[in-house]
């Protein structure tokens, strides 16, 4: 690539200086045309003037030579009649010259009764010259003006080969720049070589050192990112694999619990019910007993169910997807603890609710009261007979709602705190089969809060009761 780069530079200047040289020497040429056009006008201009001031042809034509001679120039004078008839001519005999007719420039003068520019051999000088000739109508005739070309060529000549000198030395010099150019600029593409072969055998920590801020500068500097972002996103996809991992193991462990959970009350309905179809059972209480256990345990396969099918819907419902309304959460909280009216009765519990006379709330109804129904019903559950369930709301800061449940039950053991809103996590079991709990109330509260950009927690201790805390992100009059 560097050799590549090195021709590509050298064609560029060479092509360059060539055609900087040609360029340089067409206006050259047209600058040395121009300046001997001006030459031959300002002669002629000088040799009215004398005309005008009563001198003749001759005295006119001298003083035109001496003033023009004085800055290195040769100028000829020469006076054409009408017919072409030379009738003076400052450097030959004029007697002894042809006639002028045919001359190519005195021809269009004449016929232009202007001006007009000629270069051609000139027969009598013998070299190249340059003519004007211009028609004088205060004299009727024709006045010619004219340089010999051979002293512009020799100038001419001298100034091609000094800029051919400078051409070539420029040709060398910027040679020898771009040879050194092109090492510098190809140095962090071969080190770009050189680190993505090492970044296709996974090393990403070399970076490209370049300090410019050219092309190649904002190439590095965009390799190095990219190699940031590549890096940085295989530490995320790492994670991600991880966190794949860690669901997969949670899948697997939530599969187990369910098919666990199932098949108990699973055994227990269909013991029962081959016992009461394989033995004769002459005692009607006895038949009535087993009945009761199988409605009992299909009950709470309906509850579990019914819990599963709860929580896999609020897991595949993104923040946003919710049908949300403006209702008054006191009156929501008043709804539910009537609801639970008839299971509070049956352990002579009562439930007191503190909660500002007006908290308005953002939120689907129908979500916050799984909330509410699930933390009532533990606290009914677990609280002791004859007790009180306390339910309190908070207005807080940044929008935030909290709703306490506090219960006087025997409290949760410090050990089982961290692990009561997981899956299928009892911290009694055998009590909470017996009070028909599916293990899954608390995990159904956990997620429906992070719906709404919240949290839960717990503060327990053994034989003090316990009191959750839900945090939600609802509170509509202060949006």
């Amino acid at each position: 690539m560097l050799r590549k780069i090195q021709l590509l530079l050298f064609f560029i200047v060479v092509t360059s200086v060539v055609t900087t040289g040609l360029v340089a020497a067409y206006f050259m040429n047209a600058y040395s045309n121009e300046m001997n056009r001006n030459l031959l006008i300002s002669a002629n201009k000088l040799f009215d003037m004398e005309l005008e001031d009563g001198k003749d042809f001759e005295e006119a034509t001298k003083t035109c030579q001496r003033v023009f001679s004085e800055s290195g120039r040769a100028v000829r004078m020469t006076i054409v009649a009408l017919d072409g008839t030379v009738i003076y001519d400052s450097n030959e005999d004029f007697f002894q010259m042809d006639n002028h007719a045919d001359r190519e420039e005195i021809a269009q003068a004449i016929k232009s009764r202007g001006s007009a520019f000629k270069i051609r051999f000139s027969n009598t000088l013998g070299v190249q010259t340059l003519y004007l000739a211009r028609y004088h109508e205060t004299e009727n005739l024709v006045v010619r003006t004219s340089i010999p070309m051979l002293a512009y060529k020799d100038r001419m000549v001298q100034m091609r080969g000094s800029l051919f000198a400078i051409m070539l030395t420029a040709l060398i010099l910027y040679s020898y720049l771009g040879y050194h150019f092109a090492r510098k600029w190809t140095r962090p593409l071969i080190e770009l070589k050189n680190s993505t072969e090492m970044y296709k055998r996974s090393n990403y920590f070399p970076r490209i050192q370049n300090l410019s801020d050219d092309e190649v500068g904002i190439l590095t500097a965009a390799f190095n990112n990219m190699a940031d972002d590549i890096e940085t996103k295989l530490r995320d996809l790492e994670a991600q694999n991880r966190k794949l991992a860690q669901l997969e193991e949670m899948r697997a462990e939530f599969v187990a619990n369910v098919s666990h959970e199932l098949k108990t009350p699973l055994t227990s309905i269909r013991g029962f019910i081959d016992t009461l179809r394989n033995t004769k059972i002459d005692d009607m209480a006895v038949a009535e007993r087993f009945l009761e256990i199988i409605d009992i345990e299909a009950e709470r396969l309906h509850q579990l169910i019914n819990d599963i099918l709860q929580l896999s819907e609020i897991e595949t419902t993104g923040k946003g997807d919710e049908e949300t309304t403006v209702f008054n959460l006191e009156i929501l909280v008043e709804d539910v603890v009537s609801e639970l009216k008839d299971t509070a009765s049956h352990k002579n519990t009562s439930i007191m609710v503190e909660t500002p006379e007006n908290l308005p709330v953002l939120a689907d109804p129908y979500r916050i009261r799984q909330i509410l129904v699930n933390l009532l019903d533990n606290a009914i559950k677990y609280g002791k007979e004859d007790g009180q369930v306390r339910v309190l709301l908070k207005r807080e800061p940044d929008r935030f709602v909290s709703i306490e449940v506090t219960d006087d039950g025997d409290g949760i053991g410090t050990e089982h705190l961290e692990r009561v809103f997981e899956r299928f996590y009892r911290v009694d079991k055998s009590r909470s089969r017996e009070v028909g709990g599916t293990g899954l109330g608390l995990s159904i509260v956990k997620h429906i809060a992070q719906l709404y950009e919240g949290s839960v927690s717990v503060k327990s201790r053994q034989g003090a009761g316990a009191t959750f805390t839900v945090h939600l992100k609802i509170a509509e009059d202060l949006v």
